[in-house]
């Protein structure tokens, strides 16, 4: 059985300046390690390809404030990767429960063009979890999303510390493994996402860091910001 990873955290995400990301990542590099998975600068890039229903329900359930609601998506860090993440997104306000299956990139291909089915073969609580809402209420691709992501960590609460760069949205929703997609920019301005995630509580000290910078707290997820370009 290829079983599922859930991951349950608290999550904040702000709207930072260019300024307050370099004060922030110079304070917050000096006390938390860098993720493992950066390259030579310390980013990696990402790209989610969302799915929603023919109506926009997950959309406009994130839009108009319903505190409990999901996101589907697949994620992957190479557009020649063999392997792709299935994602569930399950948010309750502030509190995230992510599940996570991954599958064989021609499976990906696959449910990308409707077959459903192809879930069956998984024989996974996640897996099986998607196919249910697809029969429920019908999924389709909906937005591309594409980023750079510099990320420090602690083991303390399982802290994870994101700064997200340069989001942007494919203009059509095209193939998600192709390479040169068009993409355009969801911001007018340079704009760096935050994402704070953590178990339980903040310790102070960080705490206080991340105070010295407003910053704008973010209510729209990086696939609304994509869905409405």
């Amino acid at each position: 059985m290829n079983k599922s990873l859930k991951v349950y955290r608290n999550e904040l995400k702000y709207y930072i300046s260019k300024s307050e990301y370099y004060y922030l990542k110079t304070v917050l590099g000096a006390i938390l390690q860098r993720d493992a998975y950066g390259v030579d600068d310390g980013d990696y890039w990402i790209r989610s390809l969302y799915f929603d229903t023919s109506y926009g329900k997950d959309y406009y359930e994130k839009m108009i404030g319903i505190k409990e609601r999901r996101k589907i998506r697949f994620r992957i860090y190479d557009v020649n990767t063999d392997k792709v993440k299935l994602e569930i997104k399950n948010k309750y306000d502030d509190y995230m429960m992510k599940e996570t299956v991954t599958l064989s990139k021609a499976d990906a291909e696959e449910f990308i063009k409707g077959n459903i089915d192809i879930l069956l073969k998984y024989d996974n609580e996640s897996a099986t979890k998607v196919y249910k809402l697809m029969h429920l209420d019908y999924y389709k691709p909906s937005a591309i999303i594409d980023y750079e992501r510099e990320a420090y960590v602690a083991p303390i609460n399982n802290i994870r510390i994101t700064f997200d760069k340069n989001v942007r949205t494919a203009i059509e929703n095209g193939n998600m493994f192709q390479e040169n997609l068009p993409m355009k920019s969801v911001f007018e301005e340079e704009v760096i996402v935050l994402e704070v995630k953590y178990n339980n509580s903040l310790p102070k000290h960080i705490r206080d860091i991340l105070g010295t910078c407003i910053g704008t707290r973010s209510s729209v997820s990086k696939y609304c910001l994509g869905k409405i370009i």
